[in-house]
């Protein structure tokens, strides 16, 4: 189970949801394996990944300080070219805590595992994921792919609202451009869309 954190983000994700309609993505891990080195600190990750709508399936493949470090620099990596606003996002913390009160088993090693990770946008603002499951490897993905899963489709939402603004400004219907206008706004909250713009003025 998985969770943006915060009145903002939650409204956030329902204005995505609202402009992009069915359009909307969602990732979903299968399964996943793991290299580590204690020695130095980095682990190769390698993830089987579902994307919605479509049920497209990838394997994505990454290095990092952690598991986490890596999973998160490898689906950027995957969706960077498509989505620019990616490279502006970092990954800025993390935190788990088991749910004891959820165990069931007397050494309490059945409880669910809570991860929240951090991303800090380009303005310095820092966003934060939940995801729940009996296992933390699962927690920690999942919260990983929340925060991918919200900024892939904040850069989409921000692009289908921008064409829209465009088309409005030109026919003349002032009440539409004001509300795509704010729309916008809520979207740039999230980081910076510099590179999608570039892209959608070269395209006019």
């Amino acid at each position: 189970m998985r969770a943006a954190q915060g009145p903002l983000q939650t409204q956030a994700l329902q204005t995505m949801r609202e402009v992009l309609s069915e359009d909307f993505r969602t990732f979903e891990v299968k399964g996943y394996s793991l290299e580590e080195d204690f020695g130095d600190g980095h682990c190769n990750i390698e993830c089987k990944v579902v994307e919605n709508p479509g049920e497209r399936a990838f394997e994505v493949a990454g290095k990092g300080v952690g598991m986490l470090d890596a999973f998160f620099s490898a689906l950027r990596a995957r969706y960077q070219g498509e989505f620019p606003s990616l490279a502006s996002i970092r990954f800025s913390s993390f935190s788990v805590r088991g749910l004891m009160g959820d165990a069931h088993a007397e050494q309490a090693t059945d409880a669910q595992a809570e991860a929240t990770i951090g991303v800090t946008n380009s303005s310095g603002r820092e966003f934060h994921f939940t995801a729940l499951s009996p296992s933390v490897s699962h927690s920690s993905i999942e919260a990983v792919l929340a925060a991918v899963e919200y900024f892939v489709n904040s850069e989409q939402a921000y692009v289908r609202i921008y064409k829209a603004l465009q088309h409005h400004r030109t026919s003349g219907r002032p009440e539409m451009v004001a509300r795509y206008t704010k729309l916008l706004a809520e979207m740039v909250r999230n980081t910076s869309y510099s590179s999608a713009v570039e892209r959608l003025q070269a395209q006019e």
